[in-house]
């Protein structure tokens, strides 16, 4: 009686650790968090050893299988039973970046269907659609109504953690999930699209500028969008680690040179020189330690310990700098500095996912990431874009106002000699007019009373003598009515132009006009002392070149504006020579005082057009 009772307990122990736990089908769409799992670090066992070997796998009833970063061979064993009205499923394993996957359908520990191996060795086998294959390698399976099957899953990932969510849909309903891939596919196409575009406007930045901030951040936006295009679902990954010399961990090498970029790109972002130098120098030697890491592992890829610590090192590293520059950056937006705001943005859900990345790597989380890589990133590039171009806008508008302060600043230097010339002319007019002229006047009367009282007024010495002191005198007397007309300073504008004209071109062989239109008040000074030099200028240079024999001048106010139009039938001018001449670079000086501009022309008459207009509202 004993040896049966010890024989049934026996018996009884056998059926339930034989016993499996089926995870049952029941509707077209199920998370499987059934599962038994077996991961190994050297030995690589094959279909026939885990058949014969059930007590090697450890059950894992949860949806989230997260098995870290130091075991390379994993094996799934997923028992289904179909309680549904369905039979013809898709299974969906998702995590991509397998280095080789295996799947087996077993009934009554035997193989019934074997699928061709998929991975990233076996790129010909996956989905002909890559950007499908961004979210998932799928099957087709078979399962009758009330009837069971085995799945097993063989992975091997040797760059990175063991981390998938298995989902079994109907045939059917698989189809709305192909229709939301492609979707999210258009989304990364049109995403890729945009960081292309923005790696060309960075240039165009940068091509601008010069400034190191541009260039880094260009560095960095590259080596995301070969992240994002996923380079191995481009391209081989054999001719990858084979000719390009970045091995299979390449994903945490292009880390690398992100950590590189961002750290310098940041550091002129929040301009840490100025606020913080010692952060700043610490800032700078992180990212050069980054790139010698990144050398260095051309070089370590060969040795499976590194696989380890630069899927760690780079995550955990990139992880420290983000927080450390955050805090920074949030320090920056107490001060309210705009680059600091820009940057808490862009980094938060970075930060959260990364801070994820690192618990699953560590095994301390069995949650799935909920943040998309994808959607990180694409917040981070927009937000990272737009205070670029504000920067880039701020910088541009501080130069304009820079260039603006400049020219005012001119314009204050010549309106000050202009004014002081036009103070020096009328001390020098009335110098020569109270002074000068009336002293030689005297010396005339006193010079014929003493020729008349010695009976020699009448000589022909004496006359000529006494005419060159008259004209001398009236040379005076003309120079110093040019240089502050009396007529402008009493009479007005028109006035003083007709004594210009009859005292420049009056004894010449030029014949002149002057006509002018509703000038019923006085101008402004400013203006007419305006109008005046530049007339005074222009005759003369008509005077000087153009060998005109007709001189035309017209004045009229219209709409609030003063038009001057000065024409002449001379030989006109070489506008590209005589532009930059002193006297059309006076001419413009005075304009730009008064807010007036000047167009030069060939006149109708084979001479020289020069129409000037002065607003009366802004001057």
């Amino acid at each position: 009686m004993r040896i049966l009772f010890f024989f049934l307990i026996g018996i009884q122990f056998y059926a339930q650790n034989s016993k499996i736990d089926y995870f049952k089908i029941v509707n077209d769409k199920s998370t499987i968090d059934k599962q038994y799992v077996f991961s190994e670090k050297t030995f690589s066992a094959d279909i026939n050893f885990v058949l014969k070997n059930d007590s090697v796998f450890k059950p894992f009833f949860k949806p989230f299988v997260n098995l870290g970063i130091y075991n390379k061979r994993h094996w799934l064993k997923i028992p289904l039973y179909n309680n549904s009205d369905i039979t013809n499923f898709v299974y969906e394993f998702n995590q991509t970046n397998i280095d080789s996957l295996s799947l087996y359908l077993v009934k009554k520990k035997k193989v019934i269907r074997q699928f061709k191996e998929k991975g990233l060795y076996f790129h010909k086998n996956n989905t002909p659609a890559f950007l499908q294959n961004r979210y998932a390698y799928v099957y087709d399976i078979n399962i009758p109504k009330q009837d069971s099957i085995v799945l097993y899953v063989k992975a091997n990932v040797f760059d990175d953690s063991f981390k998938t969510m298995n989902v079994l849909w109907s045939k059917d309903n698989y189809k709305n999930r192909e229709r939301e891939i492609k979707i999210r596919s258009t989304y990364l196409v049109v995403f890729l699209g945009i960081v292309f575009l923005i790696i060309l406007l960075s240039l165009a930045m940068l091509f601008f500028t010069k400034q190191k901030l541009y260039f880094y951040y260009i560095g960095f936006l590259f080596v995301v969008f070969l992240q994002i295009t996923g380079v191995r679902y481009f391209i081989s990954p054999i001719l990858i680690e084979n000719t390009l010399f970045f091995g299979n961990n390449f994903e945490e090498m292009l880390g690398f040179l992100v950590i590189f970029f961002v750290m310098h790109y940041t550091d002129n972002f929040l301009n840490l020189k100025e606020y913080y130098p010692k952060v700043s120098k610490a800032t700078k030697y992180g990212a050069n330690f980054s790139l010698l890491i990144f050398f260095l592992a051309l070089f370590l890829r060969k040795y499976e310990w590194f696989y380890s610590f630069s899927y760690v090192f780079s995550k955990l590293f990139l992880l420290i700098i983000s927080v450390t520059l955050y805090f920074f950056a949030y320090k920056l937006a107490r001060k309210k500095k705009l680059m600091g705001y820009y940057f808490l943005i862009a980094y938060a859900p970075l930060m959260l996912f990364m801070g994820h990345f690192i618990l699953t790597a560590m095994k301390l989380t069995n949650s799935y990431n909920p943040l998309e890589w994808e959607v990180v990133i694409f917040i981070e590039i927009i937000v990272l874009t737009i205070a670029m171009a504000h920067r880039y806008y701020l910088m541009m508008k501080q130069n304009s106002d820079y260039q603006k302060a400049i020219i005012k600043e001119q314009e204050r230097g010549i309106q000050a000699m202009i004014e002081a010339q036009e103070k020096e002319r009328s001390r020098i007019a009335r110098e020569l007019h109270d002074g000068v002229v009336q002293q030689i006047g005297s010396v005339i009367l006193k010079s014929r009373s003493i020729l008349a009282k010695m009976n020699l007024l009448d000589t022909k010495e004496s006359r000529e003598m006494l005419e060159m002191l008259e004209n001398s005198n009236q040379d005076l007397r003309t120079i110093s009515h040019q240089m502050m007309p009396r007529a402008l300073k009493e009479l007005g504008i028109v006035s003083a132009l007709n004594d210009l004209l009859e005292n420049s071109l009056g004894y010449s062989k030029i014949n002149y006009s002057l006509e002018h239109f509703n000038i019923k008040e006085r101008l402004p000074k400013k203006i007419e002392i305006t109008i005046y030099r530049i007339v005074q200028e222009l005759i003369n240079n008509i005077i000087k070149h153009s060998k005109a024999s007709e001189v035309s001048i017209q004045i009229f106010n219209t709409n609030n504006t003063i038009i001057l139009i000065v024409e002449d039938n001379g030989v006109g001018f070489d506008k590209k020579i005589s532009i930059n001449g002193i006297g059309l670079l006076n001419i413009s000086s005075r304009l730009d005082m008064v807010n007036g501009d000047v167009n030069f022309e060939p006149s109708p008459k084979s001479g020289t057009l020069v129409t000037i207009k002065i607003p009366l509202i802004n001057s």
